[in-house]
């Protein structure tokens, strides 16, 4: 009978897994309880056969539940079925331990399902992607949390732990939303709101709530931070566009297929009034029905871009470029840009009737044209025929001037020769006196007439320069010889100061002739023959720039802005007739025909002059 009785308990106790350690334990213990009450005496009333009872009740309750108070309750009728069959008549006390057995299953069932169920959260929350946490719902502290969510804030695990949650949900309105709706039994909540972190940045979450029981509240939060900016930025251009559209001259509208205008901008507002929702055709030609054909419908039926222009009651016309466009939840929708081109149209008109006029100018100046042609002709050939005649006048000019540079040389040759054998054989100092006068005349009028010959020979269109490279220090060392004898009578001082191997291009007659005028001008204005002469020279992107710089009377203004004309002395009053007041003249026509320029400069009178001028540079020989 007792094998009979053991056969349910056991078949159930054997259906998991032995091997599991916490089924082991409870077959044992049942096997342990159920050879007690076969063996002790009394079997109704021992206390260590109940405390055997209750250790497989309490086990199996804990760990399975509904079954483990299913199998608790067999237990129990088992044993009372053992202890009547021994203990005859029954005696009522051993129905207490039964009792006992199926309520000891029954609250270590409910114990055990609500530890499983906090293990079981909290392994979901291990889990959970992007953060989770437990929340105390009686001081609203975090009981725990994982790990992503302590880094997505900054913190470290532990540093949450009864934290209170104020600390990073400082926000009391979506606290107190949260805790309303996250009751016993209302399922999740779900609120989108911000968090503090540890650096004080705010990160935006959705926060995901259910409350296990009446004391704890588990939480799972997802970032959404980079998409509630991309929404704030997404906002800003959307109130860019509509800011813009809203300056606009033109207007801007959407219309939808059923002709309903579902935004307008601001110029459309203030020239056809708010649409509020109407339809296209009342609002802007206040007409009671849709244009025939209507232009707006083609957009729509054969999504492509149209254009078209309109005339308004009021006078004015605009041109209208229409486009297909979607709406976000997928209708579609016609985007129509209105321009007023109502000067446009009346310029075009004005402008028909300034083409017509400007035909018949046009025609007048063909006319025109013609006739300038054929005096251009005749005024061809007159220019021509002068420029002949100039050409052979200037040819006549310089072969005059060479033949009476001819003659003058010739009787004054002689002249020059023979004044100073006259004057030293002369006796008489008076006739002497004059004697010197008359050679030093002739001597005047020698120069003069070199300097003239020379001057008309710069002048002359059919001189060629035979420029070649020509080292600058060298040539105004081969122009110095000629003057040293005379530096020394006068006690003039000469600083030759062009560095070597500057080179420029140039004729070496004419350099010579330059540097030959120059020197010998600063020596007639050095006042008492003592003095300093510089000269310089440095190269200065593709020219060389050269100064001869004296210590002599120096030029005002005035002087300077004349130092280079014809026959022009600084000095008027000395009356000498050592110079004919060519040489600056000849000098800046050399420059000139040597494509470069020259220039005086003096600050003041008494303070000395430089005369500067540029040639060609060259690489150095």
């Amino acid at each position: 009978m007792a094998s009979r009785t053991t056969e349910g308990p056991l078949r159930h106790l054997q259906e998991g897994d032995l091997r599991e350690p916490g089924k082991i334990l409870v077959a044992g213990a049942s096997g342990t309880a159920i050879l007690a009450a076969l063996l002790v005496e009394p079997p109704g009333t021992n206390l260590i056969l109940w405390a055997l009872l209750f250790v497989p009740a309490a086990a199996v309750g804990y760990l399975y539940r509904e079954k483990g108070i299913v199998a608790a309750t067999v237990l129990g009728l088992v044993y009372l079925g053992i202890t009547a069959g021994r203990a005859y008549p029954p005696n009522p006390s051993i129905f207490l331990p039964f009792v006992a057995m199926v309520a000891l299953a029954s609250l270590a069932s409910t114990v055990g399902y609500s530890a499983r169920e906090q293990i079981h959260y909290r392994e979901a929350m291990e889990r959970a992607p992007g953060g989770a946490f437990l929340l105390r719902r009686d001081d609203e502290s975090i009981a725990d949390a994982n790990r992503d969510f302590a880094e997505l804030l900054g913190y470290a695990r532990g540093d949450l732990e009864n934290l209170p949650l104020s600390k990073i949900w400082p926000y009391a309105d979506d606290r107190e939303r949260f805790f309303a709706q996250a009751q016993p039994g209302a399922g999740n909540v779900v609120v989108e709101t911000q968090f503090l972190g540890r650096d004080g940045r705010t990160r935006w979450l959705v926060l995901r709530g259910r409350c296990l029981d009446d004391v704890v509240v588990t939480c799972r939060v997802s970032e959404i931070t980079r998409y509630k900016e991309a929404e704030a930025a997404l906002n800003a251009e959307r109130r860019r566009l509509f800011s813009i559209l809203d300056t606009l001259p033109a207007y801007v509208t959407l219309q939808g297929e059923d002709h309903t205008i579902r935004f307008a901008n601001r110029a459309f507002r203030e020239t056809f009034g708010d649409p509020e929702g109407g339809l296209c055709y009342e609002v802007q030609r206040g007409s009671r029905r849709p244009c025939n054909p209507c232009k707006g419908a083609m957009v729509f039926t054969l999504r492509s871009p149209q254009h078209w222009e309109w005339d308004h009651m009021n006078g004015k016309t605009y041109e209208v470029h229409a486009y297909p466009f979607t709406d976000t939840d997928g209708a579609p929708l016609m985007l129509q840009l209105g321009i007023d081109i109502t000067q446009r149209v009346q310029a075009e008109e004005a402008l028909k009737g300034f083409a017509g006029n400007l035909q018949t100018k046009n025609r007048e100046l063909e006319m025109l044209r013609s006739q300038l042609s054929v005096v251009n002709q005749e005024l061809d050939a007159m220019v021509r025929e002068r420029t002949a005649d100039v050409e052979k006048l200037l040819a006549q000019k310089d072969e005059f001037i060479s033949q009476l540079g001819h003659d003058l040389k010739t009787p004054l040759t002689p002249l020059v020769a023979l004044m100073p054998r006259i004057v030293a054989r002369e006796q008489d100092p008076d006739l002497r006196r004059l004697l010197e006068i008359a050679g030093h005349n002739v001597t005047y009028m020698k120069d003069l007439v070199q300097k003239t010959l020379q001057l008309a020979r710069m002048n002359s269109l059919y001189v060629e320069l035979d420029l070649e490279p020509l080292d600058l220090k060298t040539e105004l060392d081969n122009t110095l010889r000629n003057y040293a004898v005379l530096f020394k009578t006068k006690t003039i001082t000469l600083n030759n100061n062009i560095p070597a191997g500057i080179a420029v291009r140039a004729d070496r007659v004419l350099l010579g002739e330059i540097f030959n005028n120059l020197i010998a001008n600063a020596v007639k204005y050095i006042e008492d023959g003592k003095g300093t002469i510089t000269i310089d020279a440095a190269r200065e992107q593709e020219a060389v720039v050269v100064s001869v710089r004296d210590t002599g009377i120096g030029m005002s203004r005035e002087q300077l802005e004349k130092a280079f004309a014809e026959f022009y002395k600084a000095d008027a009053s000395r009356h000498d007739l050592e110079s004919p007041g060519l040489g600056l003249t000849i000098c800046r026509r050399i420059v000139e025909r040597h494509g470069g320029r020259i220039w005086a400069e003096s600050a003041g009178e008494g303070r000395g002059s430089t005369i500067i001028f540029t040639l060609e540079a060259v690489e150095t020989l």
